[in-house]
């Protein structure tokens, strides 16, 4: 019986696999995970565990691994289908009645997977010709090796029709072989002929490994370099990682994947140990891509090149992935120095050099942060504004509210941090972005009654998301504002060092301005804001209420600088 991956999934979903484990081995709960003695091979300490929420096993030490459906199959060693009725029957999920039209499909896709195993096969067969060994060579100069060539099946596409002539050999049919981008027609001379000529040929296979594609490389100087296998009912590029097969195991296991730009990249890192690399397939990485990862793992590694051109694509993937970002899930960008790339680094460089660029990776809001600064001015106060309104806008496009919220926090956080870095006020006050909040509740345990008289406007800046929002900071304010005593700070050591550095060189009446300045700043930042955000949601509705808004809130900000001659 077929059961389509939709089936599947669904059966993965709603079957908890710690409670099919459980039936057969006994299992503690850590932390995520459950741990428990391995069913497959005999072991005094356990090290099989089971995570449920990423739905699958492993075990450290014989490496079984697999879901729900692997784990039925292989412990009570029964067929698949009848796993897929067990786990069914489990969840009280009705199998799917045979569909004719989705069998007939399968039945083509199978047909099609075994012509492209058929030319995975020719390609590899000549790599042993006298033609092939200039290739041969010339992956040994890569520093790759005989075993990593038969791992990755790689193979030589020679000048001639020797394919075509292949695939007629096995009765194919050379109309599917040509959807498949093996052969092509010459429609002139009424002639098929081979696609691929004198290339290294790298297959591209599915999560079974059937091969579903080629990327074909030149060996000499020519254009296209890489001659990928055009979309065809089993190959989708934005749908499919190199090397993501050889890869799950580690990914999973690691909650680690590294995305590189290139095939010999990925080839070259696996046959050093690094086996949780992949790279997408000549196109600028996908969302489906991305999705196939955070499947697997949290945070996937984006590495690039280090010229222009890999700083372009890891902006792309940036851009591409922001709208996406959810609790848990997100992305960590490292840079290669300049001229180089991963395989570069594997031939050149050592491990530990290579190890310790993916260990520094840079996280999705320093990149982006790193981005704003690099593309924006904020010399003047016109400037600052657009760089606020634009660093806003860009965030705006998080579709899940809380992540939204806390970038939202971080943009406003950091922005404050450039105004008064380039602030004479800054300056003079010497506060840098982090110390912000700590300056302002040092003041306020230094100096509370005199500092009361700020008592309306800090109430209206209490939940200001530009103001850190802690226990601490808010008592602080409730204390002021009732005039009650603020509690001691007894962890916050470097506070109070701040407040005995406010109280042992600074009168009252020099803190009360600096406040009144500092007020003053985020007063101004909390309207700019609120414009930046009515003005982005205004792109998106083009609402004639929102833009009687925005002209009062520009009203307003303008009334303020007036008063306070800022």
């Amino acid at each position: 019986m077929f059961f389509g991956p939709e089936f599947l999934d669904l059966l993965r979903d709603k079957v908890v696999l710690s409670d099919v484990v459980a039936r057969r081995v006994k299992l503690t709960r850590k932390g995520r995970e459950s741990l428990g003695l391995c069913p497959f091979h005999k072991e005094k300490t356990p090290s099989f565990t089971v995570n449920d929420e990423k739905g699958f096993y492993h075990c450290f030490g014989c490496g079984a691994h697999g879901d729900v459906i692997r784990f039925l199959t292989d412990c009570e060693k029964i067929p698949f289908t009848e796993a897929v009725e067990m786990l069914a029957q489990m969840a009280g999920v009705p199998l799917p009645k045979p569909d004719k039209k989705e069998m007939a499909r399968q039945a083509h896709q199978t047909s099609l997977a075994e012509i492209m195993e058929f030319a995975c096969q020719y390609f590899q067969m000549q790599l042993r010709t006298p033609a092939g060994q200039k290739v041969c060579d010339y992956l040994k100069n890569r520093g790759l090796t005989g075993q990593t060539a038969k791992n990755f099946r790689l193979g030589y596409a020679p000048s001639g029709n020797g394919l075509l002539h292949h695939l007629k050999s096995k009765g194919c049919d050379l109309h599917q072989c040509q959807k498949l981008g093996l052969l092509a027609f010459n429609s002139t001379r009424q002639l098929w002929h081979d696609y691929f000529y004198d290339r290294v040929m790298f297959p591209i296979f599915d999560r079974r490994k059937r091969v579903i594609g080629f990327s074909g490389r030149m060996l000499e100087k020519g254009e296209p370099k890489y001659l990928n296998s055009p979309e065809t009912d089993l190959f989708h590029k934005g749908e499919q990682l190199f090397g993501l097969p050889f890869a799950i195991d580690t990914i999973r296991r690691k909650n680690e994947a590294i995305v590189v730009e290139g095939n010999m990249d990925v080839i070259s890192l696996h046959q050093h140990g690094w086996t949780q690399v992949v790279a997408p397939l000549g196109t600028a990485f996908t969302e489906k891509q991305l999705q196939i990862l955070w499947h697997m793992c949290d945070e996937p590694v984006m590495c690039f090149d280090g010229d222009s051109a890999g700083q372009h694509a890891m902006i792309r993937a940036l851009n591409r992935a922001l709208p996406l970002l959810v609790p848990g899930k997100s992305l960590k960008f490292a840079v290669l120095p300049q001229g180089m790339d991963p395989d570069d680094m594997m031939r050149q460089k050592s491990d530990s050099t290579w190890k310790n660029i993916i260990q520094n990776a840079q996280s999705f809001s320093e990149v982006l942060w790193s981005d704003l600064l690099a593309t924006h001015d904020y010399s003047t106060p016109e400037k600052h504004a657009k760089f606020e309104k634009d660093a806003l806008e860009k965030v705006s496009k998080i579709q899940n509210v809380e992540v939204r919220r806390l970038y939202e926090r971080e943009m406003h956080e950091r922005l404050r941090g450039l105004l008064y870095k380039k602030s004479g006020r800054g300056k003079g006050m010497k506060i840098s972005a982090p110390q912000v909040d700590d300056f302002l509740l040092a003041s306020l345990y230094a100096y509370p009654q005199e500092l009361s008289i700020f008592s309306e406007s800090l109430g209206n800046l209490k939940h200001f998301s530009g103001l850190r929002e802690t226990a601490l900071f808010n008592g602080w304010l409730d204390a002021v504002l009732t005039g009650q005593e603020l509690p001691m700070p007894e962890t916050e050591k470097k506070l109070m060092h701040q407040i005995e550095v406010i109280r042992s060189s600074k009168k009252p009446v020099v803190v009360v301005q600096e406040v009144e300045r500092f007020i003053s700043d985020l007063q101004l930042q909390q309207l700019r804001t609120e414009f930046a955000l009515k003005q982005a949601e205004y792109l998106k509705t083009e609402s004639p209420e929102i833009k009687v808004q925005i002209d009062s809130l520009r009203q307003e900000i303008e009334n303020f600088l007036s008063e306070h001659d800022v």
